[in-house]
């Protein structure tokens, strides 16, 4: 939408709310320099990111030789578990809607509208959860997330937020005017394009982000693992489809003529090479005939070792401890227990991947201070029973432990319990009297 047509739509109404809205847009869209080319009604001319270009239809090479993309990189299964793990914490985490009172207090809010938007259905064809493993799986591929903000433009509405419509990083172009971005956007449903300001564009940066693009890990910090994978895993698909056979050379001291040859190689190959359930019966040869092994065999190449390293250093790239996808060889430096090793990755890995989401939900949401989403990750911390039971315990307080700090009403309401008549008061622990009879 351009920003002469902003214009007119602020002329057209009469709501100030909604023309102020328009207004301040206006402005924004101006200042990013959003006007795109429009012949018969159509946008005909959008900028394009080179980096993005370059990494569509050049993908990057590894040590190997194997090119890794999107595709090639799900293929590694190390690289599937730990993005599948990634997404399957982060979807298990509702993201609570809070706002400051007057006395400067966090007040949760009841649900709202953005709410279902956020913890339901951000939009029609997507759910919460399949949002989440799109923002984490393309974090993890591209570096980048965009999810388009749409709003309601009616007078009443005042550019409340109706939708949160996820988009391939494929079809977004960013591009920097000034201190601010804009986003050109290819629409697959509809074959045409358009242009948003930054207001109108959620941004899930990774790592590295450099106030336009971040580092994908798997095309920074996992190429050469991701590669080397593809490698190996081709070498023993194709060694085990050969019969586990290596290359060899079969040498005899004396000369063979060429019918010799290829008889020998004919021989060969119809009692070794071929189908799996087929009986291999030996091969003779006479007149000194000996095999001579070409190729390295897993083993002496330390081919599985290789493998073990290559899925610790992809591990170590997404910051996922490798007992947490099945490996279980080595103990976690993070601790011996599942509480622990968990602790470790909610604080080092997720906890920093999820402030930087808040605050782009904050600071495009929102606007100005006052309210906030944040995830709440409780159902991460909690541990176990018997620690969530002995946690409960110290947070209630009582004879021997001192004073609390949860009511009998804040840890039924972590437990999804209704609340009870007289359990909003926190324990106090009685006071000695002084020498006087007077309170200590």
């Amino acid at each position: 939408m351009s920003a002469r047509t902003f214009d007119l739509q602020a002329r057209q109404h009469s709501s100030s709310v909604l023309a102020n809205f328009l207004a301040g847009r206006q402005g924004a869209v101006e200042r990013a320099g959003i006007v795109p080319a429009v012949r018969n009604g159509t946008l005909t001319a959008v900028s394009s990111d080179n980096d993005a270009m370059r990494a569509l239809f050049q993908p990057l090479g590894s040590s190997s030789g194997y090119a890794v993309t999107d595709s090639t990189a799900m293929m590694v299964s190390t690289v599937y578990a730990c993005l599948s793990k990634l997404a399957g914490a982060v979807v298990q985490l509702p993201i609570h809607q809070y706002r400051v009172n007057n006395s400067g207090e966090r007040e949760r809010m009841s649900p709202t509208p953005l709410w279902w938007l956020l913890n339901e259905e951000p939009h029609d064809a997507w759910t919460s959860a399949s949002w989440k493993d799109w923002i984490v799986k393309c974090w993890g591929l591209r570096g980048d997330q965009f999810t388009r903000i749409v709003r309601d433009t009616r007078a009443s509405a005042g550019g409340a937020v109706t939708g949160l419509l996820p988009l391939h990083p494929d079809c977004v172009a960013v591009r920097r005017n000034g201190y601010r971005l804009a986003y050109d956007v290819y629409d697959v449903a509809t074959g045409k394009q358009y242009s948003l300001d930054q207001d109108d564009m959620l941004h899930f940066p990774g790592f590295g982000f450099d106030g336009v693009r971040s580092m994908s890990v798997v095309q920074w910090a996992a190429r050469n693992a991701v590669g080397n994978s593809l490698a190996a895993a081709e070498y023993m698909g194709r060694t085990i489809g050969d019969g586990a056979m290596p290359q060899i050379a079969l040498t005899y001291p004396n000369s063979l003529n060429e019918k010799q040859a290829a008889d020998l190689r004919a021989s060969f190959v119809a009692t070794y090479m071929v189908g799996p359930s087929a009986r291999k019966l030996p091969l003779v040869l006479t007149q000194g005939g000996k095999v001579d092994p070409l190729s390295i065999n897993p083993v002496d190449m330390e081919l599985l070792a290789s493998r073990r390293f290559e899925k610790e250093d992809i591990c170590q790239a997404f910051g996922v401890p490798p007992v947490m996808i099945g490996e279980n060889e080595k103990t976690s430096s993070w601790g011996t227990g599942v509480e622990q090793i968990t602790l470790g990755f909610v604080r080092f890995t997720l906890a920093p991947m999820l402030c930087r989401w808040e605050e782009e939900l904050n600071r495009k949401l929102f606007r100005r201070a006052g309210q906030f989403v944040e995830f709440s990750l409780d159902a991460l911390l909690r541990g176990d029973s018997k620690a969530k039971a002995e946690s409960f315990r110290a947070g209630l307080g009582g004879p021997g432990t001192g004073d609390g700090y949860y009511t009998v009403n804040e840890i039924r309401k972590l437990e999804n319990m209704p609340p009870i008549e007289g359990g909003d008061q926190p324990y106090r622990a009685p006071r000695d009297p002084g020498p006087t009879g007077a309170p200590a």
